[in-house]
């Protein structure tokens, strides 16, 4: 990970109004370096940070994003950017690693597996289906009465 995409994605998370630490950022940088993404949009991604955590911090009523949703909002974060990239024709789909990554998933209502005959783009937009739409029943145990 770079140490400046690292301190751009936390100013600008800064900048956009978010409390989110340090470590959510490094937590986002890793998880797209495990999947074989390099964030080249710090702006972008802090921005989808920002616009997912604000989304969630909505949905409950509450005013400070719970240590608990770290994972979840790293997700839809990742998600997020990924399937922006591949809409605007900037991520390059050889790059990742979609070997395996799905065979099964299971969460919620939603089962994803595929054939051995699943294109890497099948494979992609399921997965990224899945990490957009991520923890919704988890939020639920968040969620405030709005007075």
């Amino acid at each position: 990970m770079k140490e400046t995409a690292l301190k751009e994605v936390v100013n600008t998370l800064s900048a956009l109004g978010s409390s989110l630490p340090e470590v959510f950022s490094r937590m986002v940088l890793m998880r797209l370096e495990a999947m074989g993404c390099q964030a080249n949009d710090a702006f972008g991604l802090a921005f989808i940070a920002r616009k997912e955590e604000l989304k969630i911090l909505n949905y409950c009523h509450i005013a400070e994003m719970p240590l608990e949703l770290y994972p979840m909002l790293c997700d839809r974060t990742c998600g997020q950017y990924l399937y922006g990239q591949k809409q605007t024709g900037l991520l390059n789909i050889e790059t990742l690693d979609l070997s395996g990554a799905l065979s099964s998933i299971t969460e919620g209502d939603v089962s994803l597996s595929f054939r051995s005959g699943a294109s890497d783009a099948e494979k992609l937009d399921a997965l990224l289906d899945l990490m957009m739409e991520t923890g919704k029943e988890q939020l639920a145990c968040f969620r405030r009465i709005k007075w």
